[in-house]
């Protein structure tokens, strides 16, 4: 597989010449680095990467070039590659020109001419691990979808045969098995062979009978069905085009794999369930000890999704109810962030927002309707929110917004946006509208200090300010 591609451009070739060579030096073994001397170059060339299939993580423009400036490049390419970030180079560029970048082409950060190489190649890291980071996030996802539809699949009705051809439509679904095949074999108790039960996908053809031990089965991945200790059959996939391995895979087909024993067993018991009540109607003790033997394996069934959700969700950096970032890692990219601030001199600014009376909320309409409301709020502040800000959910109803390249006056008026918004708003669930507002403090981070704590605890005092004085209100730190 051909490496993951870092665009540079500039007009000037000493500029390419020093971009190739720094990246080359620290990236180079990981990243293939091309050149561009026009937007129009970039453009053709971001066309034939696209033929190949090749990643662009991230491209760097310099801001004043002949024909196309970098800000216009910046937004053709985010049309043509939304996941790729980017970095402008300026010497030039007014603050204005910087914003409106930032806000019409995603800009992930922009470097002054001339640049310190460790300041640069900082930037680049923080840039690639950002990337890789919104890829990883969005590949568990997929993973978590696969295992919950699996073991949703035991609650519906319909045979084994179904259940099983909709749980391996589901693996294969995701990306990361390409154009995999994948097969479920049954265990026959009275040869003590592995049959073949149902198979999926075009890669190849899978032997209809395996022994029950052995490495016969000729797959990429082959891994036996258990539950309780008994063998109950066994998952093959098959890929001659290669698997695209990642760390989480593994773990992702051992849960599936758990999971789907898990379906069989009871959909096994339920047959056999069937049968026995059909010759022992009369037995009126008999039928109730069944039922609650399958109400255990139902728990048992629910207990392996539990299991696999702690499973995924501890290597998440995200919240798993809004998928905003989580406390930790919100804290990690904002002390990031005002390291970076402090470096440069550059304006950042600090939101706290806090749900009003939430409590209220969750015990007149439930739990349920209170998660549907945070959840609404996590999309609301994205919509409400520039591509460059943080957003964070530091716990329960309370959130966080770090705002890079932001005045207060900018922030005030974002603070105000969503304010409005959420009181506006009505949140529909299960026939009730519920209604909310928002109290919200700001503070702006002092270009001398080291973390972010100091400016959090400033925008929590002007936070409880707005609560102290009617809630429903922006209050900004030392005002």
């Amino acid at each position: 597989m051909n490496k993951p591609v870092i665009i540079c451009v500039d007009d000037e070739k000493i500029v390419l010449t020093s971009l190739k060579s720094q990246l080359q030096h620290h990236f180079g073994t990981q990243y293939q680095i091309e050149l561009a001397e026009s937007a129009e170059e970039t453009l053709e060339l971001i066309a034939e990467l696209k033929a190949e299939q090749q990643a662009v993580p991230l491209i760097i423009a310099d801001y004043v070039m002949p024909g196309m400036y970098g800000d216009e490049l910046l937004v053709r390419v985010k049309e043509q590659l939304p996941d790729t970030l980017s970095i402008m180079l300026t010497g030039q560029a007014t603050a204005d020109a910087v914003g409106e970048a930032v806000n019409r082409a995603g800009l992930f950060r922009y470097i002054s001419k001339p640049w310190h190489e460790k300041d640069f190649l900082l930037t680049v890291c923080t840039a690639l691990d950002s990337y890789h980071q919104k890829l990883e996030i969005q590949r568990r996802s997929r993973f978590r979808q696969v295992l919950a539809n699996v073991i949703s699949l035991a609650l519906r009705d319909g045979d084994l045969s179904q259940q099983l051809h909709h749980a391996l439509d589901s693996l294969l679904a995701i990306p990361e098995l390409g154009a995999a095949s994948a097969a479920v074999y049954l265990l026959d108790p009275a040869t003590d062979r592995l049959q073949l039960q149902i198979s999926a996908g075009n890669q190849g053809a899978f032997s209809p009978h395996l022994p029950l031990s052995g490495d016969q089965h000729g797959c990429q991945f082959f891994q036996p069905l258990t539950y309780q200790g008994h063998t109950m059959g066994a998952l093959g996939i098959i890929n001659n085009d290669g698997v695209q391995t990642c760390p989480e895979l593994p773990e992702l087909l051992t849960s599936y794999g758990e999971a789907l024993a898990g379906i069989i067993q009871l959909k096994q018991y339920h047959e056999a369930l069937e049968r026995h009540n059909a010759e022992l109607e009369e037995t009126v003790k008999r039928r109730t000890q069944d039922l609650q033997t399958a109400l255990d394996q139902q728990a048992k069934l629910n207990n392996i999704l539990l299991e696999a959700n702690r499973k995924l969700d501890f290597y998440a950096s995200m919240d798993s109810l809004t998928s905003l970032y989580n406390r930790r890692f919100f804290m990690k990219l904002a002390n990031s962030e005002v390291e970076r601030a402090k470096r440069y001199q550059h304006p950042v600014t600090f939101m706290m927002l806090d749900l009003d009376h939430f409590k209220n909320i969750n015990d007149q309409y439930g739990h349920l309707a209170g998660d549907h409301v945070l959840e609404r709020i996590s999309h609301l502040l994205t919509d409400e929110s520039r591509e460059a800000d943080i957003i964070g959910r530091l716990g329960g109803e309370e959130f966080a917004i770090l705002s890079p390249e932001s005045t207060m006056q900018q922030a005030s008026l974002m603070a105000e946006r969503i304010r409005d918004r959420i009181l506006q708003e009505s949140f529909e669930f299960e026939g009730q509208h519920i209604h909310v507002t928002v109290s919200i403090g700001i503070s702006e981070v002092d270009v001398n200090e080291e973390h972010i704590e100091s400016a959090m605890n400033r925008a929590d005092k002007a936070l409880y300010k707005s609560k102290g004085t009617g809630r429903n209100l922006v209050s900004i730190a030392g005002l």
